[in-house]
């Protein structure tokens, strides 16, 4: 028997490179055991493994034959390749071999498990197989061929392009080498180039194969590959042969569990578009006769093209218990199969609104209106909802509140509290009345009492029975939760319930409202990114500004939002930076949040984030973009008759915006609203007493007591970053010292201790650098980020005078010439930078 001795250097090294099964396999063979049956599928590396042994064993002074056994000398070697394609009487004469001490026996042969002559030499032989190669297999190959090492990313693309078969892996690493390097390319344009390249080199590998074997090929591109009942029914041919063909498929291989997506195209050239499409339609009726067809293959039917009315009623059927974006895929493929389009549109379209494909929903509803006369009153209804629920989606409740009042009471049916709450919603009160009268017909279901409470709780939201409503909007979401599949609505009942709760102070229940929503709902809901908005916004208000960018940040970037969150988000954004003063950050946001603003129309639910922008545009003196939508607002609130738990937030906004412009005038109005509010409201009243106190100071009535029991009031009702501003503001105008900080020491204690102060440097190593203190650091950040020196005692709670002082002894310690001399060493030394 020979050993092989020498490793493998040069070429035949760059050759097995990336190859473990083949390496594997001469490791053994240097330890003195090289008699082996090795399992490749075609283009597995066999016949170059093969090679470099017959190369090495002649290097050896071996002899080496290829063909008879009875050629093989004593001490000599036998090396055969595609021993698959030998009759079985050839390869149990290798079997006989395989016994003999004197000789080396090699063979080499495609997988074919049904085989018994090849069994029983795997038996003899003992036997290596050779895997596809893995995505580090592949960087490997590629660096020793190439001479590049590939991003594993790009090496998992070409596994996936591949399958990892060794002679396709080396035709799209050929390909890859013969790219223009200077031509910029995207990882899928990079992909669809290499998938392009593996198909090229499939096609005359593809064309040498023999019909049955191509037909095999096709089935098995179909679900979970090709089945020998399948097989003899749709070719006609007995089941030894069906099994064969089976083995000599996955031999090829391009078939795991289905064919290789890569081998589709140039298969159907091999076979011809005609051919493929009747051998597809011949083994859907093979599957549908068996009872055999599943889920993946059915879908895999349709995307091959098939048309078939069994196909589309299995499809649609499917869709009926499908999580709503699996829905909306099948639904649209039921249609490409066959199904009548109109008679899915209205389940499509809810499961693609589900799914937020909003552009499909309010295509397919906009159909379904069209043809309202063709509809019963129960589908237009559903159709309305729907399309209401994507209007406002759009941020455009308004058009909601339209479809409702076009369909109207008579037809509007179980769907009553639904419209009642648009319309409410949408500044309409008396026509949410008439579908009010409409609804106490309807079935007593907890979904349709679940929405009748929602909708009755916000009429007594509106009309001031605060504790009452909540009530109602707490037991309509309970009930609503224990609906047997999800609907599409136009808001959440959470989502409702927590703005509600937010507008009145009641934070920890609405915090506990959404966070059970987020609990049960799965990920994929539409509604998640509206109720995690939700609670960053309360960590906002709250002054937890460290956990409300944390949550912003984290919220996924893969897909557009819809208007109302990007409303929503706009407004967090701008809200954040005003809060750390900021001015870069809230410019830029406010720049982002123009777009939105563009798109978007005023609504009860919209109240929050316009106030938040309203400040912002407020502090960089840009209101006119925003005015109109604040009248919009302003007239909302007086067709529902000023309700006080809807109206006191965007009123308390209205106090700020005025302080901000320093204008006691525009502040009166709103200061008034809260005033007539704070006889019903001990929220309103807190507001109230804040904004007349506010007002004292914009008029230079310092009174501490007054301030302070007014900040700490504003931190009771769960704006602690409102009163300590407001504690900061007086102190900043207060003439006595005393006064100031009393007062400074009042915003001290309401600062959110969680909330860090933005602009920090990091380390003390910078500022030691320079000599300056804690404090001088914290004032020379700021003051790089271009804010005010009444911006930057604001931030720190220090009078404008102290920070003058500040600034002084930091131009003097770093011997500045002038303030730009200053501000340049300043950013040089990394201040005015967040870390």
């Amino acid at each position: 028997m020979t050993v092989l001795t020498s490793e493998p250097t040069g070429t035949a090294a760059a050759t097995l490179a990336g190859m473990p099964g083949a390496q594997a396999f001469l490791a053994a063979a240097r330890t003195g055991t090289p008699h082996m049956l090795i399992r490749g599928t075609a283009g597995s590396g066999k016949s170059t493994l093969l090679a470099t042994i017959r190369d090495e064993l002649r290097a050896n002074g071996t002899a080496v034959a290829s063909t008879a056994v009875a050629d093989v000398e004593p001490g000599g070697a036998l090396v055969v390749d595609d021993a698959h394609r030998l009759p079985d009487a050839a390869v149990d004469a290798l079997t006989l071999a395989a016994h003999r001490p004197d000789i080396t026996v090699i063979v080499a042969t495609e997988p074919r498990p049904h085989s018994r002559a090849l069994r029983s030499l795997g038996d003899a032989l003992g036997s290596l197989p050779l895997d596809p190669m893995t995505a580090r297999d592949i960087v490997v190959r590629a660096e020793s061929t190439l001479g590049v090492r590939l991003p594993i990313g790009l090496a998992a693309a070409i596994l996936r392009i591949t399958g990892g078969g060794v002679q396709s892996v080396d035709a799209t690493l050929g390909a890859l080498s013969r790219l223009d390097p200077t031509e910029p390319r995207t990882q899928p344009a990079l992909e669809r180039a290499l998938d392009a390249a593996t198909a090229a080199h499939l096609r005359p590998r593809l064309a040498e194969l023999d019909a049955d074997l191509l037909c095999t090929l096709a089935i098995a591109a179909i679900g979970s590959g090709p089945d020998p009942v399948e097989l003899v029914r749709v070719l006609s041919v007995d089941p030894t042969v069906a099994q064969d063909l089976i083995d000599r498929a996955r031999g090829t291989g391009l078939v795991t569990h289905t064919l290789l997506p890569v081998a589709r195209e140039p298969l159907a050239a091999a076979l011809g578009a005609q051919r493929l499409a009747r051998l597809h339609a011949d083994s859907l009726r093979a599957k549908l006769a068996d009872g055999a067809l599943d889920l993946p293959a059915a879908r895999a039917y349709g995307e091959a093209g098939v048309t078939d009315p069994e196909l589309a009623e299995f499809l649609c059927s499917a869709a009926e218990h499908a999580e709503p974006p699996l829905a909306a895929s099948l639904y649209a493929e039921a249609v490409r199969a066959g199904a009548d389009r109109n008679t899915l549109a209205l389940r499509w379209s809810e499961a693609a609104a589900l799914s937020a494909d909003l552009d499909t929903a309010v295509g397919l509803t906009d159909g379904l209106l069209e043809r309202a006369a063709d509809l019963t009153d129960t589908e237009l209804a559903a159709a309305v909802r729907i399309a209401a629920s994507v209007a406002a989606q759009q941020g455009m409740l308004g058009r909601s509140a339209d479809l409702y009042e076009w369909l109207g009471p008579a037809r509007v049916g179980s769907d009553a509290p639904i419209a009642a709450t648009v319309l409410l919603a949408a500044g309409r009160p008396e026509r949410a009345e008439a579908m009010t009268d409409r609804q106490a017909g309807s079935p007593p279901t907890s979904t349709s009492a679940g929405a009748a409470l929602l909708a009755q709780g916000l009429r007594q939201s509106i009309d001031g029975r605060v504790a009452i409503a909540v009530n109602s909007l707490t037991r309509g979401l309970s009930l609503s939760a224990n609906g047997s599949r999800p609907r599409l609505l136009p808001d959440s009942g959470a989502a409702i319930t927590a703005l509600a709760g937010i507008a009145c102070g009641e934070l920890a229940g609405a915090q506990a409202v959404l966070q059970r929503a987020l609990d049960t709902e799965p990920r994929e809901s539409i509604t998640r990114q509206r109720h995690e908005l939700l609670l960053t916004w309360i960590a906002m208000i709250r002054g937890d500004l460290d956990a409300a960018t944390a949550r912003l940040d984290a919220m996924p970037t893969d897909t557009e939002p819809t208007p109302r969150d990007a409303l929503f988000i706009a407004a967090l954004r701008v809200g954040l930076a005003r809060r750390v003063g900021d001015i870069g950050a809230l410019t830029h946001s406010w720049e982002r949040a123009h777009g939105v603003i563009a798109e978007h129309s005023a609504d009860l639910f919209s109240l929050l984030p316009l106030g938040e922008l309203w400040l912002g545009a407020a502090r960089l003196r840009d209101t006119d973009r925003l005015a109109h939508l604040i009248e919009q607002a302003n007239e909302l609130l007086t067709r529902l008759g000023e309700p006080t738990l809807w109206g006191s937030p965007l009123h308390w906004y209205g106090v700020q915006a005025a302080i901000l412009a320093e204008s006691p005038s525009e502040l009166l109005p709103h200061a008034n609203a809260l005033g007539v509010a704070a006889e019903t409201s001990p929220y309103a009243a807190g507001l109230a007493a804040a904004g007349r106190a506010w007002l004292r100071v914009l008029q230079g009535e310092i009174d501490a007591t007054v301030v302070e029991q007014s900040a700490r009031t504003l931190d009771r009702i769960g704006l602690p970053w409102d009163g300590a501003r407001l504690a900061s503001e007086a102190a900043l105008r207060a003439s006595d010292t005393r006064t100031a900080t009393t007062l400074l020491q009042v915003a001290r204690s309401l600062r959110p201790a969680a909330s860090s102060t933005p602009g920090t440097v990091a380390g003390t190593e910078r500022e030691l650098s320079a000599g300056l203190t804690d404090r001088e650091a914290e004032v020379a950040n700021l003051l790089v980020m271009g804010l005010t020196y009444r911006d930057i005692g604001a931030r720190l709670f220090i009078s404008a005078k102290t920070v003058e002082h500040h600034v002084a002894r930091i131009r003097r310690r770093l011997d500045a010439t002038s303030r730009a001399d200053m501000l340049s060493m300043l950013r040089a030394m990394g201040h005015g930078t967040e870390s």
